[in-house]
């Protein structure tokens, strides 16, 4: 009962946050793992030395690409069904349940079967994946209630438990590294293992949301239709983000593979900005009739957020050469070229990552799939004939056009459909200043009220 009256509470504070309170909690929640991640990356990077880093990335590559891969996009769809119906909750969730059961099973099969190949013959790297194969099917298990709450927009709720796992996370490396016990194998149960544990917390959440809704009218609810339109460019995308960890062992090495995980960890630190912002994107557009004002609050959405991610991709950029030999060690100094290549790519792949959530809540996850399939092919093609020669550069310099490409399919997309001016997605307008001061003065008035009253 509890449970009920908290997630009742929970959606209806939901409604009444404004879109950028939306953006402010799913930023806050995306940002909290891989800030945890870059906190963990020097401890897993002395702890383990380039080699060993690379290990314990190619044990994990091939698990992660074939979860991303094999969902066939069903937690997408399933967040757009919540995001737009509020009817057929019972059945929607048990239909996405046995279809991602029969999925996990299968893909972990795949990846099972794929350590031989992708482990180039490593025995440690081998052992890993096999490993990893019995964690996806609770992998899939656990995207059912993160698309309840992204539909729901509960960011903050998702955000404060994101926060609590990634603490403990952290504590538990600390402590593994203090004594001596960080290896490849216990890095890898920690950093997948301790996530699953969201799925669970959130189980009474779930519940409660099937039972306020058990006696509204079902909507019809295709997830395989929907789910496998968007999955193309899922698979685009995850092969923009995740091939090039998964071949580099094979076509280069295991050193090369750590100094590119570190350079990724940090290249991509701006990314969690317009992840963020592109999710809840996807569920607040989802619901709305998108009207003109629509229209123009996703252009001004892409602005604002590829302006930060550009500011923020600059900072980071700069502190590179002294933070990366300071934190990781000199052995991990060739990384600092590495990311600067991949912080160019977020920053100039802002826009159309922001433009392809539109793209999608509007019913056409196929030409964002488009798009982002001729990126893929772009990268893949880069990709094998860079790495056996430029290694970890080769691979960044893979993502950046492949990131570029796809980025600018999604907006042509817009413009070609939907009439909105390719223009719109990119610069500054006056408007978007006065947002940002409108913005600040309300914060520093709350606190000025704030303070008054005490």
């Amino acid at each position: 009962m509890r449970s009920e009256k908290g997630l009742k509470s929970g959606l209806i504070t939901s409604a009444k946050e404004s879109h950028g309170q939306r953006i402010f909690y799913a930023i806050a929640g995306a940002a909290v793992t891989p800030l945890m991640s870059l906190a963990t990356a020097p401890i897993l990077a002395q702890s383990l030395g380039v080699l060993g880093r690379g290990e314990l990335a190619a044990g994990m590559a091939p698990m992660l690409f074939a979860v991303a891969v094999g969902a066939l996009g069903i937690p997408e769809a399933l967040t757009f069904h919540v995001a737009r119906h509020a009817g057929g909750a019972r059945k929607v969730l048990k239909r996405a349940f046995w279809i991602l059961t029969f999925l996990g099973m299968s893909t972990a099969a795949i990846v099972a079967l794929s350590a031989s190949l992708l482990s180039d013959g490593n025995t440690d790297i081998e052992q890993l994946i096999f490993i990893t194969a019995i964690l996806t099917v609770p992998t899939f298990w656990a995207s059912v209630p993160n698309s309840v709450l992204a539909g729901n927009h509960q960011w903050k709720q998702a955000a404060r438990i994101d926060l609590c796992l990634a603490a403990v996370r952290l504590l538990v490396l600390s402590v593994f590294a203090m004594a001596s016990l960080l290896t490849p194998l216990t890095a890898m149960m920690v950093m997948l293992g301790i996530p699953l544990i969201k799925g669970i917390v959130m189980l009474p959440y779930l519940f409660a949301y099937i039972r306020e809704r058990r006696n509204l009218p079902p909507a019809r609810a295709r997830l395989i239709n929907y789910g496998s339109r968007l999955w193309a460019g899922s698979l685009a995308g995850i092969v923009l983000l995740r091939l090039d960890q998964l071949l580099m062992v094979p076509f280069g090495n295991a050193a090369q593979l750590g100094l590119y995980v570190v350079a990724v960890s940090l290249g991509e630190i701006p990314a969690l900005l317009s992840g963020a912002v592109r999710n809840v994107v996807f569920s607040s557009d989802a619901e709305s009739s998108h009207r003109p004002e629509d229209q123009d609050r996703l252009q001004q959405t892409a602005r604002l957020t590829s302006a930060a991610t550009a500011l923020g991709s600059l900072g980071i950029g700069v502190a590179l050469p002294w933070a990366v030999p300071l934190l990781f060690g000199d052995s991990f100094a060739a990384a600092v070229a590495v990311s600067w290549v991949i912080l160019a790519g977020v920053a100039l792949g802002t826009p159309g990552s922001i433009a392809g959530a539109g793209l999608s809540a509007r019913g056409r996850p196929g030409l964002r799939s488009i798009g982002m399939v001729i990126g893929a092919v772009l990268n893949t093609a880069i990709l094998l004939a860079t790495v056996p020669v430029l290694g970890a550069m080769g691979a960044a310099l893979a993502t950046l056009a492949g990131s570029i490409v796809a980025g600018t399919m999604n907006i042509v997309w817009l413009r070609a459909h939907f009439g909105m001016p390719m223009r719109g997605f990119f610069g500054l307008r006056g408007a978007d200043f006065q947002l940002i001061l409108t913005g600040i003065s309300k914060m520093t008035g709350k606190k000025r009220v704030h303070a008054a009253s005490k």
